[in-house]
């Protein structure tokens, strides 16, 4: 992509203008070492992207001895490059978690049974993103997972069992009242949230008009092709009109699975549901082979990659603020971000919608 055809967006409220393309990271320290990840890093942005998104929990899949190393990475390129200006840096605080309870001893809070997002913890785990950052500010700073039960991670039905006594979980304000802190404390510039609901949403909303905090600028939930739940009543409470929180769409290739490359029961050495078969196993599953083929054939037809069909879909949504794109080798981040210069025509996106239609969110394990 020629960087100066690079389109960029104003995220929700904010003044944060990024490019229509974000550069995901959670192969940083993992998949990717720090030499690969600096020549990614530097190839994304000679083309337009100014945007980087991180967690303290990545690189995934989580383990206790990697944790953190995508901002650390993130933060030696920074200081190598001097390029933090001119750089917007998300990262996210993890959600409530028994089996990451590691993560609590990275905020200097020990190993605890469970991390969670009550105020303390939230204002800990951004001191230490910054720490592993080498930076004074965040610009902006997610919410990754929500304290509360809520049917995660390929699951759409809420199950009243599953709730947990409010007693057990950080409210709704004590999580804003610690964003406004952050904010006037000026280690974040701006705030949002991940893996929510349209009532979560909503409820944040309310809490930031009692409080006087700004509201989050920005959603991270998934979508794709094979995963359109956003679409329903999260895009309407999101929408510039109401809530005006822009989407950051992660996954939008389906673990690798809208690559096409494990059409057939491939397995590819080296990719990532090859060496790690267990991690979003939802997208691996046999019933998803005849809507990929679905659109697969759409888009030979249209004389494109599924790859570049699957981004190029991102690109057609209003909703969407930056599309979140990975990569462990230069050759797919090329593909992955040349996909941006393909504008989908009216009659593809209906052939998308039809498919849609057959196979309805065809990634969801619960209907």
């Amino acid at each position: 992509m020629d960087p100066k055809k690079m389109e960029y967006k104003v995220l929700g409220s904010s003044d944060l203008k990024v490019s229509e393309v974000c550069f995901g990271t959670m192969t940083f320290g993992q998949q990717n070492s720090q030499e690969e990840a600096f020549e990614m890093l530097d190839y994304a942005v000679s083309k337009g992207i100014n945007f980087l998104d991180t967690a303290e929990m990545y690189p995934v899949p989580p383990i206790e001895k990697t944790q953190g190393a995508s901002e650390v990475i993130i933060g030696e390129w920074l200081k190598a490059r001097k390029n933090r200006k001119d750089i917007i840096i998300a990262t996210k605080v993890s959600g409530r978690s028994e089996a990451k309870s590691y993560v609590t001893k990275s905020r200097g809070q020990g190993e605890r049974k469970v991390s969670t997002l009550d105020k303390k913890s939230i204002l800990l785990a951004c001191d230490a993103s910054l720490k592993r950052l080498q930076t004074d500010y965040i610009d902006l700073y997610q919410i990754h997972w929500p304290a509360r039960y809520v049917p995660l991670f390929g699951k759409s039905l809420y199950d009243k069992g599953k709730e947990r006594d409010k007693k057990e979980y950080a409210s709704f304000d004590d999580q804003v009242q610690a964003m406004g802190e952050l904010i006037k404390a000026k280690k974040i510039r701006y705030w949002g949230l991940s893996n929510e609901s349209t009532w979560g949403v909503c409820q944040f909303l309310f809490a930031c008009k009692k409080y006087g905090v700004p509201p989050p600028v920005t959603i991270q939930n998934s979508y794709s092709l094979l995963h359109r739940n956003f679409e329903y009543e999260l895009a309407e409470a999101c929408s510039p009109s109401n809530g005006n929180i822009s989407l950051l769409p992660w996954s939008i290739l389906a673990g690798g699975r809208l690559t096409g490359k494990y059409i057939g029961g491939k397995k590819p050495a080296k990719a990532r549901n090859t060496l790690f078969p267990n991690f979003q196993d939802r997208y691996f599953r046999p019933e998803l082979e005849e809507p990929l083929l679905a659109y697969e054939k759409i888009a030979k037809e249209l004389g494109v990659s599924l790859t570049v069909l699957a981004h190029a879909f991102c690109k057609s949504k209003w909703f969407i603020g930056s599309t979140i794109i990975g990569a462990t080798s230069l050759k797919q981040l090329k593909e992955n971000i040349d996909a941006f210069t393909v504008t989908l025509p009216k009659l593809t996106l209906d052939e998308i919608n039809e498919v849609h239609r057959k196979y309805p969110n065809a990634s969801n394990l619960d209907g």
